[in-house]
């Protein structure tokens, strides 16, 4: 870790630089290509002489970033730097709020008496002490867009070392929170990749063939498990989200700005988005002062001459996004998206664009945003306060009060649900009376809207077409009841509010004594995959059992479903009480309970010994990434198994795979395809790798690769993407955008004695469907485990009615043997965007008991 204290800034990284200039060949700091004249306080260390390199030049790396936030810190009396969290890969990441140094003594007081202007009935406002308007301004949260940061650094030395009166007046009653990078490992990447290929002679290469423009696999877009982190503000999986979440659900800003690229060919795009894709959830005139701000930012790249658009291409309704999470929170989110240099200078259609010019357009809009919200200030006070107002008054009329959320079997997957809500700062009760837990989640409360698109499902949509999903209805997703009930106050008092800093995940380990007849744990538990790995791995012995039982423990008598786990200490190597340590070691690591079995002879279904328990073999898992391979799919199960299970699994990219002993490894995964990356040679040898009696796992449309290369026997088909008749030439998009399956949830039914659902305690599963293949149900029903409700399998978000009727009855999981292994078919992805921990355990399930499928029961 890095010493801020003790770092020299002049000694870090001389190989990047920062912020922009006029022209890239330029040698001087020209402060006048982005902002007008004004007085500048010369304590205050400009952008250019930090870094000493002019500024445009080169893309200053994270650290240098991270330097000079803590340096105008340090230099300016209006700015503190705050850390709210690290990175995957350990960066520090760091906001700075900024305000006049009056309003930094009593900070506290603003943050408190906000709080009291939308909820006076739990807040106070000091005395002294006023509501600002504050300001949440946030760029680059994809690694490979860096104009924001390189913006973000200029508009807070504006604002740090500008003497003008104005500033002064606005900072008198304005906080503003600036977050310059929001993905710290993404956008390191990034730099690294464009900075290594940058002509040094004069002469930049705008040619966008150069390898400066065109990033290897996977790109920089992503965080360092390849997730996009501006679809994570409302599931918080990641330590980038839940900083700033934190602080934005501290302080409640008024208005939120987040800045994005996108093509190099495009021009510029600020909200409001396209009208009638609004979140019906979303006020009116949330879009009306929207607009109003849009008149502040026309205004700024009119005089610099930049064409833009509006209300096309982008919407408002998924509330996971950066620039619509706000819109459900009483604040003002804008989205702006600034064609793309893709490194320092680019050859576009409308001419040559500078790493410089990007970085200026993202700093008028910056600017722009900050005196538009001082002008309507009074307008964005008056709509946050009746926001919450009617959000309390909406609670009240309704007739339930709240919802109950009841779990034992998987504290794991609950609790991470449980964290999920409070990292919102929603309002969550706690009652563990009569050895049940029970969570309560009461509507009448600041976060009502909030709690509402976390647990209600939608049937009815403004429109048909969606710039990303349609659906994120979290309890479905977790896998877990939610029931809709309405407590009275005396029972409401039976529960304990819980608090975010003190919720501990997993609760309290309960230990287990010596058995010398067997040890047995469930399989329902979301990381007990990982502790059998862990298990085997130690040379402990471990079966399945393929038949629920009944058998006395510690505990009391105990019901066992399939896939739990026995260890008989009679068939292992290690000592009783060796065994005995280990097991406790590794099990209190995931608060996994363990039962002690008092006897052999079980009360109902086979007795221990009996062949129904199937033995267990270390797993050696290979997942094919690189060039073909959907990043975010392949990061998707990179997560689950690094993160969540402590399972190593061993990377290769497709042009490596002909290089690489397949001899060594159980299972390979080959997530979602992309490209062309996977050869037909290199197919082959995945062939045979199954026919050795190894597992092939296939997730998404490798599917349908794997058929065409006739590796797998599986058929796919497609649901139809031509509409039937388009009545005019203008509406061709949005007829066939209305066919694309954006993301919805279908209901699923599930064969729980298939040893793909062990685990799993409800016959109905939910499915993110995102894409428009289906496995065609196979003629030996027993091969599809898990397949669409065949009656009404649309449980929530937009599907278009053919769609609907297509996907009835189809299958999601499908199972295939070939020579002597097999193939496991998953669809749909089972933990999409890292929040679906109600179907992770498909890929467990495939992992460690795929090659255990009776042949006559697949495909």
């Amino acid at each position: 870790m890095i010493d801020f204290n003790k770092t020299a800034p002049q000694t870090i990284f001389l190989t990047i630089v920062f912020l922009l200039c006029l022209q890239a060949d330029s040698n001087a700091w020209d402060s006048d290509y982005f902002f007008h004249d004004f007085p500048v306080n010369e304590e205050v260390t400009d952008p250019a002489d930090f870094m000493g390199f002019n500024p445009g030049e080169w893309h200053p790396g994270h650290l240098q970033v991270e330097m000079y936030l803590r340096e105008l810190s340090e230099t300016s009396p209006r700015v503190k730097r705050v850390e709210i969290g690290r990175s995957h890969q350990n960066r520090p990441m760091s906001v700075l709020i900024i305000t006049s140094p009056e309003n930094h003594e009593r900070l506290e007081d603003l943050r408190q008496c906000r709080l009291a202007a939308i909820d006076p009935e739990n807040y106070d406002c000091p005395e002294g002490a006023f509501n600002p308007l504050v300001l949440y301004q946030s760029y680059t949260s994809h690694g490979n867009e860096p104009s924001g940061t390189g913006a973000a650094l200029l508009y807070g030395w504006y604002l740090a070392a500008s003497q003008e009166a104005e500033v002064d007046r606005i900072l008198d009653e304005t906080v503003i929170i600036l977050d310059a990078c929001m993905n710290p490992d993404g956008y390191q990447r990034f730099v690294n990749w464009v900075n290594n290929k940058r002509s040094t002679g004069g002469n930049l290469v705008t040619d966008p063939n150069d390898d400066e423009f065109n990033e290897p696999w996977p790109r920089s877009r992503t965080n360092h498990y390849w997730f996009d982190l501006n679809r994570d503000w409302l599931p918080v999986q990641h330590p980038e989200s839940v900083g700033k979440i934190r602080m934005f659900q501290s302080w409640k800003p008024n208005v939120l700005t987040d800045h994005h690229e996108m093509g190099s060919n495009s021009t510029y795009f600020f909200q409001p988005g396209i009208p009638s894709r609004t979140n019906p959830m979303t006020p009116e005139i949330n879009q009306e002062l929207t607009a109003a701000l849009a008149e502040y930012h026309a205004k700024a790249l009119d005089e610099l001459s930049v064409p833009y658009y509006t209300r096309e291409r982008f919407d408002d309704y998924y509330y996971g996004k950066g620039s619509t999470y706000p819109d459900i929170q009483g604040c003002v989110g804008i989205l702006f998206e600034q064609a793309s240099s893709r490194g320092h200078k680019r050859e576009t259609i409308h001419g040559d664009l500078s790493f410089a010019e990007t970085i200026r357009n993202q700093l008028a809009t910056s600017l722009s945003t900050l005196r538009g919200s001082w002008d309507i200030r009074e307008e964005l006070k008056e709509y946050q306060t009746t926001f919450f107002r009617e959000a309390f008054r909406e609670a009240e009329a309704r007739s339930s009060s709240g919802y109950l959320v009841s779990m034992d079997s998987d504290q794991y997957r609950r609790d991470q649900f449980v964290k999920m809500l409070l990292t919102q700062e929603i309002d969550v009760y706690e009652n563990r009376d009569q050895g049940r837990v029970e969570y309560y989640i009461p509507l009448r409360q600041l976060r009502y809207n909030l709690v509402r698109t976390v647990f209600e499902t939608v049937h009815e949509f403004p429109d048909s077409l969606f710039y990303d999903v349609s659906t994120w209805t979290m309890t479905l997703a977790y896998g877990i009841d939610a029931q809709e009930v309405s407590f009275s106050s005396r029972q409401a008092e039976q529960f304990e509010k819980l608090d975010y800093e003190s919720f501990e995940l997993g609760g309290t380990y309960e230990e287990f004594p010596k058995s010398k007849v067997a040890y047995v744990f469930r399989w329902s538990d979301f990381r007990t995959p990982g502790l059998v790995y862990h298990l085997l791995e130690k040379g402990v012995r471990a079966k399945a059992a393929f038949s629920p039982f009944s058998v006395e423990t510690h505990r009391g008598l105990q019901t066992f479903q399939r896939g739990s786990i026995l260890i008989l200490p009679g068939a292992q190597e290690t000592s009783g009480e060796k065994l005995h340590q280990k097991l406790d070691d590794l099990a209190s690591e995931r608060n996994i309970g363990l039962y002690a079995v008092t006897g052999g002879l079980t009360k109902g279904g086979p007795d221990l010994g009996s062949p129904t328990f199937r033995m267990l073999n270390p797993k050696s898992i290979l997942m094919v990434t690189g060039n073909g391979v959907n990043a975010n799919k392949a990061g998707e199960i990179w997560y689950y198994f690094d993160r969540h299970l402590g399972i190593p699994i061993t990377k290769v990219s497709t042009d490596r795979i002909n290089r690489v002993n397949l001899k060594d490894y159980d299972v390979i995964i080959v997530p979602t395809l992309g490209g062309s990356g996977v050869n037909s040679s290199q197919a082959e040898k995945l062939l045979e790798f199954v026919r050795a009696g190894n597992t092939l796992i296939l997730e998404g449309n490798a599917s349908r690769w794997a058929a065409s290369q006739n590796i797998s026997n599986v058929e796919v088909s497609s649901l139809p993407g031509r509409p039937d008749t388009v009545h005019n030439y203008a509406h061709l998009g949005n007829a066939y955008g209305a066919l694309a399956v954006g993301g919805s949830i279908l209901k699923a039914h599930a064969d729980l004695t298939h040893p793909l659902l062990f685990g799993y305690e409800n016959e109905t599963l939910h499915i993110f469907k995102r894409k428009r293949w289906t496995l065609d149900m196979p003629d030996n029903n027993l091969a599809a485990p898990l397949y669409y409700d065949r009656e009404s399998p649309l449980a929530s978000g937009y599907l278009h009615e053919r769609h609907v009727q297509e996907v009835k009855g189809q299958a999601s999981v499908i199972a295939e043997s070939n020579g002597r292994g097999h193939i496991i078919h998953l669809s749909d992805g089972p933990f999409f965007r890292g929040y679906w921990y109600g179907n992770a355990h498909l890929l467990s399930n495939a992992v460690f008991f795929g090659s255990m499928i009776n042949r006559r029961g697949s495909l």
